[in-house]
């Protein structure tokens, strides 16, 4: 079998009309590069600008909203100092819970008298706890007609209200006092230990050059200085005031102030 290869066709020649129109028409190209330009040029800084606007509006609505200041307290561990003035002497009225310094107003509740510790702890949108540690009365410290508390560490407080059970201690000084002030804590604890050996012993004196001491039945006074070893001091006294009835002596004074030498006359 034979192939015989097909005839070629002839090519047809475009006209000249239309070669003209390709050579004579505009030729359009669109491309995305000016915008993409445009926007990396100014579009960061408008972004920039938007969102600065709205951190400004977000910001001014925290700081200016009614919300978010405050106007009251949760106080909590109080039993002598009423919350309305613990509240009051925190600076927290009016305050917006943005700006609240927990520090701060912790150092403001402490500056009370009665106050020992306090903790301040805040929360979206206002609220705001005061936790406070009082400080516990030990003994009660007379000056003239004046009465104050004094707790485990010397600190002279505002008296309120009674304290029955509490002994006496009566400043024969001079030197004024406060509440915020401190006597030797030494003195409290020598004159409860006191108490607890002589329980009939309500009042005791208190001088800066005598320390502790009180009135014995017989009406001389008995000095015990600062409050120290009140036990080996009390054993002495009562050696010393058999010794005494038993000479039949009635001495001006008994001073137990240094227990290594002690003397009556």
């Amino acid at each position: 079998m034979r192939i015989v290869p097909a005839k070629r066709r002839p090519r047809r020649s475009r006209s000249r009309l239309g070669r003209d129109y390709e050579a004579t028409a505009p030729k359009i190209k669109l491309s995305l590069r000016p915008v993409v330009g445009f926007w990396q040029d100014r579009g960061g800084k408008t972004l920039g600008f938007l969102l600065l606007l709205a951190l400004g509006w977000l910001t001014y609505h925290l700081f200016a909203a009614e919300t978010f200041y405050v106007y009251e307290a949760r106080v909590v561990g109080n039993q002598l100092v009423p919350a309305e003035e613990i509240y009051q002497n925190s600076g927290l009225e009016g305050m917006s819970i943005f700006w609240i310094n927990p520090s701060q107003v912790e150092a403001a509740v402490v500056s009370l008298p009665n106050i020992k510790e306090a903790r301040v702890y805040c929360g979206l949108p206002n609220q705001v706890t005061i936790e406070v540690v009082e400080r516990q009365p030990q003994v009660i410290w007379q000056r003239g007609e004046e009465r104050y508390w004094v707790d485990e560490e010397g600190a002279i407080l505002p008296a309120r209200g009674e304290l029955p059970e509490a002994t006496v201690i009566v400043d024969l000084d001079e030197r004024p006092i406060r509440p915020g002030d401190r006597v030797d804590p030494r003195i409290v604890a020598g004159a409860q230990k006191l108490r607890s050996l002589l329980p009939e012993l309500t009042t005791v004196q208190y001088s800066s050059r005598t320390g502790i001491s009180f009135q014995s039945e017989q009406g001389w006074p008995v000095y015990l200085g600062q409050g120290e070893d009140m036990e080996q001091k009390v054993a002495i006294m009562k050696a010393l005031l058999q010794e005494i009835a038993a000479k039949g002596i009635r001495p001006q004074f008994v001073d137990l102030r240094f227990k290594e030498s002690p003397y009556y006359k």
